[in-house]
């Protein structure tokens, strides 16, 4: 993500302070409090590393001339009261700020979340330092939940400050089924045909950061198929993530998994199921798959058989296995209300969540 930085002057003019407005988003993935606003401030070869806690050794290392080389400290993260709310902000010292040639003019910094830390570079020429990477949502059958977990992923993703784009081979184009209630479905006239073509189409933006291309219909011209690939890269530019609600649609869904970093399969517990998760995972590649997401499970003999079956076969391989999604009457209400599993208080819907995390920090 991109955020510009403030500055602020002294009344003769220099430049008297820089500051960093932190989101909710990074916050919550530093795990930031106005209680518990202790953080590591790193700094090394052009760039700000931000990590919870507090360091035994503060470091600083400095050119003859007085540049800043190498700094790490233990700061606060302030919160400053602006009205009823409280602006969380990082002050960042002014010779780091010189150091990143950080200017007036050139105040953008690009943020990325990194495994357990946030890291903080200057924005280069006004580019996203982005390669996107590509998942495609891929079953052999119908109805086991294919765009459910589709959105879920997206949401999930949006909520630790990345920004998503979701396409879909259905022309049914479900996912606004799954993302806003039916009387206030979003209607649209072009879709992702239309921008494969060069030409305006529509983008519906269904949470903040998550935005969805419809699909016109299931007519593929071949200069569509050819042109597809082309246009998912470019997409790998703007997003962090892009994820594809697939169908078994022929030529179409072998696009997909090919222009895809990965495949995430859902399926149920049951042999059929269990035997079409084999074949999908044959198809794609074994390298090629990287989660295999249980939906819809009900703890019956003949569940627990197939899914310790997937376990065995799963088990020598580095296939993602989270924890199995329960069928939950609350998913259900949620579903209805075109709400994600995110979007809810209920307690009984943390072990979705937790399943679906685990899938999100290894994407």
């Amino acid at each position: 993500m991109i955020k510009k930085l403030s500055f602020s002057y002294k009344k003769d003019g220099r430049l008297n302070g820089c500051r960093l407005n932190l989101s909710k988003d990074i916050l919550n993935f530093l795990s930031i409090t106005e209680e518990n606003n202790n953080i590591i401030f790193e700094y090394k070869n052009d760039e700000i590393i931000l990590k919870y806690g507090k360091t035994l050794v503060e470091q600083e290392q400095k050119t003859e001339n007085g540049k800043i080389l190498l700094l790490i400290k233990n700061y606060k993260v302030k919160f400053d009261k602006v009205g009823k709310y409280k602006s969380p902000k990082l002050v960042i010292p002014l010779p780091i700020i010189n150091s990143l040639g950080l200017t007036e003019e050139k105040k953008d910094v690009v943020i990325t979340l990194l495994d357990d830390a946030v890291s903080i570079k200057p924005n280069v020429e006004g580019k996203v330092d982005r390669k996107g990477k590509v998942y495609t949502i891929k079953v052999n059958k119908g109805g086991v939940g294919k765009t459910f977990l589709t959105v879920q992923l997206s949401v999930g993703l949006s909520l630790i400050g990345k920004k998503v784009l979701i396409l879909t081979s259905d022309s049914q184009n479900n996912v606004l089924d799954y993302t806003a209630p039916q009387e206030h479905k979003p209607i649209f006239d072009s879709g992702l045909k239309a921008f494969v073509k060069g030409e305006d189409g529509d983008i519906v933006r269904i949470r903040e950061n998550v935005d969805f291309i419809p699909l016109e219909d299931s007519k593929f011209s071949t200069t569509f198929l050819n042109n597809l690939p082309k246009f998912i890269e470019k997409m790998k530019i703007e997003y962090d993530f892009v994820l594809i609600d697939s169908i078994p649609t022929m030529k179409l869904d072998t696009i997909f998994v090919e222009c895809s970093d990965k495949v995430i399969i859902p399926c149920f517990c049951d042999r059929v199921t269990v035997e079409g998760v084999i074949n999908v995972v044959e198809e794609a590649g074994i390298d090629k798959v990287f989660s295999i997401i249980v939906n819809k499970y009900r703890n019956t003999t003949n569940q627990n058989k197939y899914l310790n079956d997937l376990k065995n076969v799963l088990g020598q391989t580095t296939i993602l296995l989270p924890e199995p999604i329960k069928e939950l009457s609350q998913i259900e209400t949620l579903l209805e209300k075109g709400k994600s599993v995110w979007e809810t208080n209920s307690k009984g819907l943390q072990e979705v969540q937790d399943s679906l995390i685990e899938v999100i920090k290894g994407m």
